[in-house]
């Protein structure tokens, strides 16, 4: 099966970019300019995350259109990690109503694997979630094999700080 293949766009900001590898009719989808409005079903965390995404990979000249559902799944992702995180370590008290902490040990306390949903949904949504961040080149290690070019200006600038400095 190997390795999923990349897009161009990836290689031209990874600096891995050559033309003699690129196929003949590759989709050019039309780039995203502005942050459009977060599908109304999400959760407030949900929501906060994708404004926060698009923003940063709209900055990056990374976030096209075909990219969008796989946007709104990585944000459902955070929104369904953040519910059941919170169901674990932020339960309500059935007394009071008001949320209290606890730690995974007293939510595990006489548990086992059948009689813990909260923690196994919430382990399922960080594994979506950390696999669409990957995706999008937002982990620490997906970010590291990437190496964004300099715009024109900085190059610019670069040569005549340079030449001044002579």
């Amino acid at each position: 099966m190997g390795r999923p293949t990349k897009p161009t766009q990836l290689k031209v900001v990874q600096g891995t970019y050559r033309e003699d590898r690129i196929p003949e009719n590759e989709p050019q989808p039309e780039k995203v300019a502005s942050v459009p409005k977060p599908p109304a079903y999400l959760t407030k965390y949900a929501k906060e995350l994708w404004k926060d995404l698009a923003d940063e990979l709209i900055a990056q000249s990374m976030l096209t259109i075909l990219d969008m559902p796989a946007l709104e799944a990585c944000c459902e992702a955070y929104g369904q990690y953040r519910a059941a995180h919170e169901a674990v370590f932020r339960p309500k008290d059935p007394e009071t109503g008001k949320q209290r902490d606890r730690t995974l040990a007293e939510y595990m306390k006489e548990r086992n694997s059948q009689t813990m949903p909260e923690y196994t949904a919430m382990t399922k949504a960080f594994n979506t979630l950390k696999a669409y961040l990957i995706e999008f080149g937002m982990t620490p290690a997906s970010r590291g094999r990437i190496s964004i070019p300099n715009s024109p200006e900085e190059e610019t600038n670069t040569m005549e700080r340079l030449h001044n400095e002579i």
